[in-house]
């Protein structure tokens, strides 16, 4: 229907500079948080690998531990700046004047997933279960024989038999639920251990943010977020679920079709491949990862294969001289790793890394390794072209390689011609990490290509050496008794100067004995689709250019991710008084003579 111009824009201008005069005229933007849509929100992930259990004491590698921290509360997280100690459901935690004792404070209001209240019991039996069984997993996070009693509703009693620094790890402890948990407890350490550990918790009871709703094994893991949460909501997302693909190729087309929202953990190749590809962007984070080849120095049990030649720290140096790391990062990596040589990073550990002097680099130098190996009197004995080890055998190692593990494989292949120019045979089983995960427990290989990806405080990636963290943590059960006694110093050690002195000593004894080889220092490689979440809204942890958004050390992401169309919008905040605005329209309409112009603010009707 036509109008008499004049009036109808006179009017329409006037009510929107009226608008302006009551909410100012500077932009501004509006966090409100109104929702956009009333259908379910889910953020697909997809990953090469699946969870290695839902029992949060039988955990291994990437996904598990973001299914923990998303199902579990765990007793301290991570500041997301420094990665220091920050509260979560310990809220506070005070020193007495040693630090032998600290009360932790529990925050208020939480509940389990079933309905139960979290209470101070429940986190003294969480931390207890641990220090008092010696859960593998965790129980380095609790040093000195701790004792946890509870003082009253929110507050619990953490005792030590020696000064700690223990929470300020922080002590990275899940909390359970003890209705559940408290029924495989006995008076039998050995036997409480096994019970917890083949519990298999296929209904996860938690107190975090988000709850399982539905998991095929191999398949995939969706989580719905958690009403009822202590900690507040998800911004958008009412559920996650983490698809399992068999492969990264068919990963990489899922993400470009729209399949899924981020792809975690890719090959370099199909990472550079994603550059350009319009609605994905690619990040390169620093997850304080670390790429090694393992050995494996037997004791697991009656299946352990190591073969005893491996025991030989010269052995052992020789072939990291026929190892070249630098091709490896080259060819393997395609640039987004450096070559390493310390088990503690240079980005998550920083000012807690030492260098590694060259002549405990044991770089690449077949003509050097091969007068070691001579020296050491591993010669070829019976002229076949192949050195024999202790026992008069042919050297033929095993090599564990695992296909969902970036890297690995490839660097397997690398690993046999690089043996086979000192004269050492070897050959490559392929397995996924699940079934690692058994061999490393049973010890049936010789080395392996794995990685680590280490918490921020050395203290736990120094446990792993540990004569304790066999059948534990330990890659090979190494096993060294100075190691463990300087292991055990820098826990007591409260003067940070004192401890890194320790530390250091202890990064140059593992770089001279190599039980295990640093290969290199890799980026995690993940991309994400831009048109189905505002990317501003993707939170890097830590909180810098090379923080990872998903699978680091805080829940950040989940819980502030918002779609595009709820992605904050330009709204008016104070600015000109009202009747400047009135006045300048008044002025506008007399000079122009009545011809007016209506602006459509299309940012605003796009957001």
């Amino acid at each position: 229907m036509k109008r008499t111009g004049r009036t109808t824009i006179v009017a329409l201008v006037l009510g929107a500079i009226g608008t302006l005069a009551l909410t100012g005229g500077a932009v501004a933007q509006d966090t409100s948080g109104t929702p956009a849509t009333e259908q379910k929100v889910t953020l697909n992930v997809g990953v090469d690998s699946d969870v290695t259990s839902l029992n949060p004491y039988n955990l291994c590698c990437g996904p598990d531990y973001e299914y923990l921290s998303l199902v579990y509360d765990i007793a301290f997280d991570f500041d997301n700046e420094t990665l220091a100690a920050a509260p979560r459901l310990v809220k506070t935690w005070t020193p007495n004047e040693d630090s032998t004792e600290w009360t932790m404070e529990i925050v208020s209001g939480a509940t389990w997933h079933d309905g139960q209240p979290v209470t101070a019991e429940d986190v003294a039996f969480s931390f207890s279960l641990v220090a008092d069984n010696g859960m593998p997993f965790y129980k380095d996070y609790l040093p000195f024989n701790p004792t946890f009693e509870v003082i009253d509703d929110t507050h619990v009693l953490w005792t030590a038999e020696e000064p700690t620094f223990a929470p300020n790890v922080p002590a990275y402890i899940p909390i359970v639920p003890e209705h559940i948990w408290g029924e495989f407890v006995t008076d039998d350490p050995v036997e409480t251990k096994k019970a917890v550990k083949v519990f298999a918790n296929d209904e996860p009871i938690g107190s975090g943010p988000f709850m399982l709703a539905e998991y095929e094994k191999g398949q995939f893991i969706r989580l719905e977020k958690n009403p009822d949460y202590w900690g507040g909501q998800p911004a958008s997302i009412d559920e996650v679920v983490f698809t399992v693909f068999g492969n990264q190729e068919t990963m990489t087309q899922a993400l470009k079709a729209g399949e899924i929202d981020y792809a975690w953990g890719l090959k370099p190749g199909l990472f550079n491949s994603l550059e350009g590809e319009p609605n994905i962007a690619t990040r390169a984070g620093d997850g304080g990862c670390w790429g090694n080849i393992a050995w494996n120095f037997g004791g697991q049990g009656p299946k352990a294969t190591a073969d005893p030649t491996i025991h030989d720290t010269a052995f052992r140096q020789a072939v990291s001289m026929s190892i070249d790391r630098q091709e490896i990062v080259d060819k393997v990596y395609q640039g987004t790793a450096s070559t390493g040589y310390s088990i503690l990073m240079p980005g998550s550990n920083g000012s807690w890394v030492t260098e590694i002097p060259e002549e405990l680099q044991f770089n690449y130098d077949p003509a050097a390794a091969n007068a070691m190996l001579d020296e050491a009197g591993y010669t070829d004995t019976d002229g076949d072209g192949i050195r024999n080890g202790i026992e008069g055998e042919n050297l033929n190692l095993e090599l564990l390689v695992i296909s969902d593990v970036t890297g690995s494989v490839d660097t397997g292949k690398l690993l046999e011609g690089y043996l086979a120019d000192v004269q050492i045979d070897s050959f490559q089983t392929t397995v996924d990490t699940n079934k690692a995960y058994d061999l490393w427990y049973t010890g049936e290989w010789d080395a392996y290509v794995w990685d680590w990806c280490p918490d921020p405080d050395p203290d736990f990636m120094l446990s792993v050496f540990t004569t304790d963290q066999c059948l534990g943590w330990s890659d090979g059960c190494y096993s060294n008794p100075e190691f463990d006694r300087l292991y055990e110093l820098q826990q007591t050690q409260l003067d940070r100067a004192d401890r890194k002195a320790t530390i250091d000593e202890m990064q140059l004894m593992i770089a001279e004995e190599i039980p295990t080889m640093v290969l290199n220092y890799w980026s995690d490689l993940s991309a994400y689709r831009t048109d189905k979440f505002d990317p501003a809204s993707w939170v890097p942890s830590p909180n810098n250019e090379v923080g990872l958004y998903l699978f680091g050390w805080t829940n950040d992401t989940y819980m502030n991710l918002r779609l595009v169309s709820d992605a904050p919008t330009e709204t008016s905040s104070p600015g000109v008084p009202a009747w400047i605005w009135i006045a300048a329209v008044a002025a506008i309409v007399v000079i122009i003579g009545g011809v007016m112009m209506a602006r459509r603010r299309g940012s605003e009707d796009e957001a």
